[in-house]
């Protein structure tokens, strides 16, 4: 069971970006009278505002945290337990750094909520 969601900045931005690009692409080829690429750009927009909704959350379980770091080409998804934690450090309002096996990177919206967060899952 979760108790929290945080957004994952990066992702969400990268996101919106693509959303933007696809509908801006999509309308001139409506403009164009070319259906076929504007449809294809519609459904690929709609696929990024999937994603800017549903995915890339960072989740606080009951005993365990699901984090997001860059892989080779993709940004996927780790579980790391709280036991494993060594340190938190809050950057600046959207930067928080945790120490376990290795450093984790993690940027959301509110980053003194998801310390607050993070630190009272650990103390439990």
């Amino acid at each position: 069971m979760f108790n929290k969601r945080f957004k994952e900045l990066r992702m969400f931005i990268f996101c919106i970006i693509l959303f933007i690009i696809f509908t801006t692409i999509a309308l001139i080829c409506f403009i164009n009278n070319d259906m076929k690429r504007a449809v294809i750009m519609l459904v690929l927009s709609f696929v990024a505002l999937t994603l800017l909704l549903g995915r890339y959350n960072i989740m606080l379980f009951d005993d365990s945290v699901i984090l997001y770091e860059w892989k080779i080409l993709a940004m996927l998804p780790i579980n790391v337990e709280y036991k494993n934690i060594k340190s938190v450090e809050m950057k600046s309002n959207h930067h928080v750094v945790i120490k376990h096996r290795k450093k984790s990177h993690v940027y959301v919206f509110n980053a003194l909520k998801f310390v607050e967060s993070l630190e009272k899952q650990m103390k439990r």
